[in-house]
């Protein structure tokens, strides 16, 4: 697809217009290459508040309800850290109320992967669906709310 123009409100409240080429629908996300720094990033289509030119009439669910609020923290681990960078990470994920586990669960959400990481954790991690993530990929994601992707 081409390009597609749009007016955002981030996490932070910030309000912004956004033009994203390549860009897909996924339920109730945006995804696609933003023109201003050139990386792959997802929106939130119900933070978009209104659409620029012919954008409305191109996405198929143009406006959706924001996603449901989880009943449960989720799930974390962390690999491939030095055991003091390991602890502050923890910390941080704790304090955004996410759940800290110490290896691959079935209910797992994220793998946060340091420049130490196995490969049979990642793997693992995978093959279950899990969101792999770097250092600055979580940073981001705690600061706001969106998870990077990452090539």
């Amino acid at each position: 697809m081409g390009s597609i123009s749009f007016n955002y409100t981030d996490s932070k409240g910030e309000t912004n217009d956004w033009t994203v080429e390549h860009w897909n629908e996924s339920g109730r996300y945006l995804r696609g290459v933003c023109q201003h720094d050139g990386k792959y990033r997802t929106f939130r289509k119900d933070r978009i508040n209104r659409y620029l030119g012919e954008g409305e009439a191109t996405v198929r669910q143009p406006y959706t309800p924001p996603p449901p609020k989880a009943d449960t923290s989720p799930e974390i681990c962390f690999t491939g850290f030095a055991k003091d960078l390991r602890a502050t990470l923890e910390s941080q994920a704790s304090e955004h109320l996410m759940a800290v586990k110490k290896d691959v669960t079935k209910n797992l959400s994220f793998l946060c992967c340091g420049p130490n990481a196995g490969p049979a954790k990642m793997e693992k991690a995978r093959d279950r669906g899990c969101f792999i993530l770097s250092h600055d990929a979580l940073i981001t994601m705690l600061e706001t709310g969106e998870i990077p992707h990452e090539h």
